[in-house]
């Protein structure tokens, strides 16, 4: 009994621990941007989150994976580079990496927030709220939470990949934070349509820009598209700009494909940053929905394309009046060869006639106590009658070269002869050939018989 008791204790227990490794790692690193240790709090609140702590298994943080922050020198960075989150996700061992800002954006202040998936560097979900005090963020913290939470479970492996561009700014009359922060925004909100895998500028992909000398200019060009498409692995880029006309701000966003080609493009005015922020949905919406309805379309293109292909294809191959085949067959000369094997092909470029293109292989010979063999290999260009149902009548003529060998007691002796043929024969159900061929060396004629298997492309 305590045998028993002690056997299901241990299963349970081992079932328990293997679920227990089953929860994704998660490295929460500080929040940056606010003041004195505002991040590492942040830090530290989120990931006692329960609902943190029941999805995943929460890297600690101990000295060393302070020493290794601290070593990288993210603060610096902002955690915007997904190479740089995805280096320190693996030498922390973790599955994904969380990485927020806390932003001062006109009047008012943001919490901005992305989990980026370590192997593959996409940036499952972002996350940006307001708040007026920095005592406020606590509350914020169960949200968006559950935000990364679901974000971690979402299979993306289906969608297409789009690459975000650096940002263009054009500093003269805007100011370059301020549409930093809508570009961000621009970027979660395009992520939160379900339409793309998106992965974040990366030090990669800049390194590509900069082998081609691509600087500051959208990123809009052929070579830019194809630079960011290539390091990314994408399919897609994302280009943003943001320019001033007078007392206007234009934030212009684009949608390539990665051969140059412009799958959906839109602007947005704004004079006052609020009017710029609340945007931002909807011109993602937008974009997502014209890239979208334009992808559908060229899929449907391509569709029509292959489908259009297989059926000129089809057509030519099932034309009755073409035969496409090979097929084998046996037979004899009544005479030398007495056996003959033969496999053939036809090809059939023009209606009601083919090219016969094979090989005979014959043996055994009538004169006594000789051995024999002999390889002919042969054209023949025939007129092709279909019948109403299946198969056909046909005839033509051609020639060969007939290598042949006798072999005697003590003698070998090989011979080469040239000749001439006209054939015909019958294909009943696309399946049994039926052939006479009439054949001169111009000295003197034989004959052939065969019966052969032959398959037809359809």
């Amino acid at each position: 009994m305590l045998k028993k008791l002690f056997f299901v204790v241990f299963m349970v227990s081992l079932t328990l621990a293997a679920f227990a490794q089953v929860k994704p790692r998660l490295a929460i690193l500080p929040f940056v941007g606010g003041t004195g240790g505002d991040g590492e709090t942040i830090a530290t609140l989120f990931s006692l989150q329960v609902d943190i702590q029941g999805a995943f298994t929460v890297v600690p943080r101990t000295s060393a994976v302070n020493a290794v922050i601290a070593e990288q020198a993210f603060q610096e960075s902002g955690y915007t580079d997904s190479d740089a989150l995805a280096r320190i996700g693996h030498m922390l061992n973790a599955d994904f990496v969380v990485s927020g800002h806390i932003r001062r954006f006109v009047d008012r202040n943001l919490l901005i927030t992305s989990i980026v998936e370590v192997e593959t560097f996409e940036q499952m979900a972002g996350d940006y709220r307001e708040y007026r005090t920095i005592e406020q963020i606590p509350n914020l913290l169960p949200a968006v939470s559950q935000k990364m939470i679901i974000a971690a479970k979402r299979n993306t492996s289906g969608l297409p990949k789009l690459a975000v561009a650096p940002f263009y700014i054009d500093n003269k009359g805007v100011n370059e934070r301020d549409a930093e922060v809508l570009a961000q925004i621009l970027a979660i909100e395009i992520i939160n349509t379900g339409r793309y895998a998106v992965l974040p500028r990366t030090s990669t992909m800049q390194a590509a820009l900069d082998e081609l000398g691509i600087q500051k200019s959208g990123y809009t060009s052929d070579e830019g598209a194809k630079a960011l498409g290539n390091a990314a692995k994408a399919e897609y880029v994302l280009s943003v700009e943001v320019r001033s006309l007078g007392s206007i701000n234009m934030f212009i966003a684009q949608i390539l494909h990665v051969n140059g080609s412009l799958l959906a493009g839109d602007t947005r005015n704004y004079q006052v940053v609020e009017d710029g922020m609340r945007l931002m949905p909807d011109l993602a919406l937008l974009l997502a929905d014209k890239a979208g309805a334009q992808a559908l379309f060229d899929a449907r293109e391509r569709e029509e394309a292959i489908r259009r292909k297989q059926q000129s294809r089809a057509a030519f191959f099932a034309d009755p009046a073409r035969l496409w085949s090979v097929g084998i067959s046996a037979g004899s000369s009544f005479a030398t060869p007495w056996v003959i094997g033969m496999v053939r092909g036809t090809l059939a470029p023009g209606r009601n006639s083919f090219f016969d293109i094979g090989l005979d292989a014959g043996f055994i010979t009538q004169i006594e106590g000789a051995g024999y063999w002999s390889l002919y290999p042969f054209v023949h260009y025939a007129a092709f009658a279909p019948f109403a149902e299946s198969g056909g009548w046909y005839i033509g003529a051609g020639g060969g070269v007939m290598l042949a060998e006798y072999t005697f007691d003590d003698l070998t002796q090989s011979k080469t002869v040239f000749a001439a043929e006209v054939v015909t024969g019958f294909l009943f159900g696309n399946f049994l050939d039926i052939s006479y061929t009439l054949r001169t060396d111009f000295v003197s004629v034989s004959h052939k018989m065969a019966v052969g298997y032959v398959y037809r492309f359809k």
